[in-house]
């Protein structure tokens, strides 16, 4: 868990007939990191790419007709059960027999399909003839002579009550008759009268209103009663049409189901090897596949391609040293992180802030136990961390989404650490007279709170400069790890300061000696100032190189050193404050509880009082765990960001993602 899996990159060299074969073996592995090939360096590889992008076409114009098709039969896609025979695909030689079959499926469906859907909408539309004409026929007026009329322009609809004015300033430089008829819900039935010349302004002004505009063809063409009904009849004889063509359709749908599954899985594997060969590139009949994997499960890949492959495909490995400076930079070794299921959450919040590099040290697991631990002292509560258990522990069980159920785990283990710290405070629900305090209150040990909450930050100051200097001496980068402000010489000083501080307060007065100030607090400083010059003179001296001592702008040097100096001083001081907020935000926890108390005692006093107190507790009990849950958890990962990342996480890594079936 303190460093990143340990990687191997593997190349492959496949015959093309392989390589659907060995793509889809190495894909239901999951275990191979891809490199694209065509992204390095010119010159490094000569190889041809072969993208095959009109296949790549056609197989993506054929899952789109059997998503139609499915879609049409009401296939559910996502329940597909696995076959095994799928294991031997061949995107180029199963083109045409896939084309051929879909085809013939089409054939059989479609037109019933299309037949439904065009007696739908014949339905629907005398549906809605029948409907707008109904509603004409309330209003209990004879139209038939104004459509009769060549200069007369009539529109019957709907309009919302409210909008009834809009319309008439609308049509106020219009010559017309507007008649409001029936009332229908929140709309009224309206007829709007005009000259036929004025049609097209009358129109937009019924837009502007959003007067909808009824469809009076039966009006239009003098029908009565009996063309209603008539038009019910049509109806009903199209409901048995597209009953019967939806029993036709029933039955193909049974003849073709298993075939047009199986078919999506044919199309959707071959889509899958198609679009992972473009990281691939060609050599005549060979393919060229190159990636990274775990050194641990690299026998697992190797019995994969001889099973597939036996005799043709040539595997080399190469295990990198660690280091990635050279001329092989291009090479960036991907971060594998394997951490139990119980800190892989933590995972997500560190890639906010970004990705690991390769040769850093693993800090999910620092960070998950200063996380928790920074949460529980300032949301230390036995009723509201039992209160976080439960719901973490329902988001985790519950729910079907990887990113739910993540939060979940968080929230329970946060609500673990609440419950233990809620313990140690004596604290249940804001009552604090119930349980005995295992350790303190806070609210009575203020000064002492303070001081626990500075020695944590310390700690976790001290820690992250240890973690830069592990780090530097990975990437042997000696400056930034030896002589730099977090490196060792930044740590004797930080510390030379801290022990000055744990003196004053034991002694109640600063004792020290010349000796102690000299090595611990100037001799680092003057390490840091000159840190540039001293490295070029280590590398002189020692290792015999020849290189000049001191930049060529010396004053600018040593200003900015000095700049450099001040800040590093400053920096500490106010990074080892910066954690007092831990105390503070657990006192404001405890203070909250006091005015919820202070409310529901005021309102004990009148009728009802008993109620009205349990009452304000709840939802003051409510309120706090909402609000000052998500203001601790923001609090505490500013923290672990600006006062522990900042010291020695550099990022910039590439996170392992293989290959996968989908």
């Amino acid at each position: 868990m303190l460093r990143p899996a340990k990687m191997a990159k593997i190349d492959l060299q496949i015959p093309e007939d392989h390589i659907a074969k060995i793509t889809l073996g190495i894909a239901n592995l999951n275990i191979i990191h891809l490199m694209n090939i065509r992204k390095t360096p010119p010159g490094e590889f000569d190889m041809e790419t072969n993208q095959e992008n009109t296949l790549l076409c056609k197989y993506i114009t054929l899952q789109r007709r059997i998503n139609y098709l499915c879609r049409a039969l009401e296939i559910e896609l996502n329940k597909i059960p696995w076959c095994p025979y799928l294991n031997d695909i061949n995107p180029h030689g199963d083109i045409v027999n896939i084309e051929t079959e879909v085809k013939t499926i089409e054939e059989g469906a479609l037109p019933i399909i299309h037949e439904i859907k065009s007696l739908k909408e014949q339905r629907q539309d005398k549906l809605r003839l029948l409907t707008n004409t109904e509603i004409i026929l309330t209003s209990g007026l004879d139209f038939h002579q104004f459509y009769e009329n060549r200069f007369l322009y009539l529109a019957a609809g709907l309009i919302p009550m409210e909008n009834m004015e809009i319309l008439e300033l609308s049509l106020s430089n219009v010559y017309h008759i507007l008649l409001p008829s029936t009332k229908l819900g929140k709309r009224r039935l309206a007829f709007v009268m005009g000259a036929k010349k004025d049609q097209e302004k009358i129109e937009k002004a019924l837009r502007s209103a959003f007067f909808e505009i009824l469809d009076l063809r039966i009006v239009k063409s003098g029908s009565n009663g009996n063309t209603l009904q008539d038009l019910k009849t049509k109806i009903q004889d199209t409901d048995v049409r597209i009953s019967e063509s939806e029993t036709r359709l029933n039955k193909v749908k049974l003849g073709i189901k298993k075939r047009l599954l199986r078919l999506n899985q044919r199309v959707i594997l071959s889509l899958n090897i198609l679009e992972t060969a473009k990281s691939f590139d060609k050599v005549g009949n060979s393919y060229h596949i190159s990636g990274w994997i775990p050194q641990d499960i690299l026998p697992a890949l190797e019995r994969e391609v001889k099973r597939a492959s036996p005799d043709r495909t040539k595997i080399s490995v190469i295990i990198p040293d660690g280091a990635q400076n050279g001329p092989k930079v291009y090479l960036k070794i991907p971060t594998c992180l394997k951490n139990p299921f119980f800190l892989k959450p933590f995972e997500k919040i560190i890639f906010g802030y970004g990705i690991p590099n390769y040769n850093e040290v693993e800090p999910t697991i620092f960070f998950a136990l200063s996380f928790l631990v920074m949460f529980g002292v300032m949301f230390g509560d036995v009723g509201h961390g039992m209160t976080l258990f439960f719901l973490g522990l329902w988001a985790f069980k519950k729910s079907k989404r990887d990113y739910i159920r993540q939060m979940g785990l968080i929230i329970l283990e946060c609500g673990i650490m609440s419950t233990i710290f809620g313990f140690l405070y004596g604290s249940i629900f804001g009552f604090e007279h119930i349980l005995p305090a295992l350790w303190f209150s806070p609210m009575t040990n203020i000064y002492y709170f303070m001081k626990l909450a500075v020695g944590f930050g310390i700690i976790i100051i001290s820690l992250g400069m240890i973690l830069n200097i592990i780090n530097s001496i990975r990437n042997r980068e000696f400056l930034k790890g030896v002589f730099g402000e977090m490196g060792i010489m930044g740590l004797v000083f930080y510390w030379g300061c801290v022990g000055l501080i744990i003196i004053y307060m034991v002694n109640g007065r600063l004792i020290f000696t010349s000796s102690y100030i000299l090595w611990l607090l100037l001799f680092p400083l003057v390490v840091i100032f000159f840190k540039e010059p001293l490295y070029n003179l280590y590398h002189k001296c020692i290792l015999k190189k020849d290189v000049p001592i001191f930049p060529c702008n010396a004053g600018l040097y040593f200003m900015e050193a000095l700049i450099e100096i001040g800040d590093t001083i400053i920096g500490f001081l106010s990074n080892t404050v910066s954690f007092i907020r831990i105390s503070a935000f657990a006192l404001a926890h405890a203070g909250l509880f006091f005015a919820v108390f202070a409310l529901a005692h005021t309102l004990q006093t009148i009728k009802w009082g008993l109620f009205w107190y349990w009452l304000i507790v709840i939802i003051g009990n409510i309120c706090i765990i909402a609000i000052e849950g998500l203001v601790v958890s923001i609090q505490t990962i500013r923290l672990e960001y600006y006062e522990f990342f900042s010291k020695f996480f550099k990022g910039g890594g590439e996170l392992y993602s293989p290959l996968m079936n989908k």
